[in-house]
């Protein structure tokens, strides 16, 4: 998965500050980076070309954008952006969800964007009444407060009743990993696509 907050450098600077803080390691995290006339204008294309440029990178199978005040200001219409340029360039977008939660600062706190960013990702992703019911697999939607040993905690518990959790977000897993002697921007480990589907 890779996060990217629809808004200006420095909104995604505040807000990677305090994911940080929260759980301990680095966060992969993307911005579109508006300037001032996208501020104005709209930002469109910044959304555009903040897609392709990710996807030809690092190419994730989820990109999660979230929108900040300077994009919401406007009352701009992102999720038809989205369509446009998935449109206009269906093969650079391929094989990977792209999930629009709108998340501005000035409706809420950070409480209330996890919930939309989760939202967001269930309504996008899943195809209600196509799977068959597991019984033996249990969804937990974590608050914004749980931590990765938490998480991890969670799905212990889970696993000892002989149960198969679904953790949506998963923040476990990709701390945890070894170091590598590249930085990788994006996320690795947590729930799949293909599971949230």
């Amino acid at each position: 998965a890779l996060p990217i907050l629809h808004g200006s450098q420095g909104c995604s600077s505040f807000a990677l500050v305090l994911l940080v803080r929260h759980f301990k390691h680095m966060v992969p995290l993307q911005t579109t980076a508006m300037d001032q006339i996208a501020t104005v204008v709209g930002g469109a294309d910044f959304l555009e070309k903040a897609l392709v440029k990710l996807k030809a990178r690092t190419w994730p199978r989820l990109i999660g954008i979230c929108t900040t005040a300077v994009a919401e200001t406007r009352d701009e219409d992102i999720a038809g952006d989205i369509i446009n340029a998935k449109g206009a360039r269906p093969r650079k977008l391929i094989d990977t969800e792209v999930v629009l939660a709108r998340t501005p600062d000035f409706a809420g706190a950070m409480e209330e964007g996890w919930s939309k960013a989760v939202t967001a990702m269930i309504e996008a992703i899943t195809r209600p009444g196509t799977q068959d019911r597991d019984p033996a697999k249990v969804v937990i939607l974590p608050g914004s407060n749980i931590t990765v040993s938490d998480v991890e905690h969670l799905r212990e518990t889970v696993e000892s009743f002989g149960l198969t959790p679904l953790i949506l977000p998963d923040v476990s897993g990709g701390p945890d990993e070894a170091v590598r002697d590249r930085w990788i921007p994006i996320a690795r480990g947590g729930a799949k696509v293909e599971h949230i589907r």
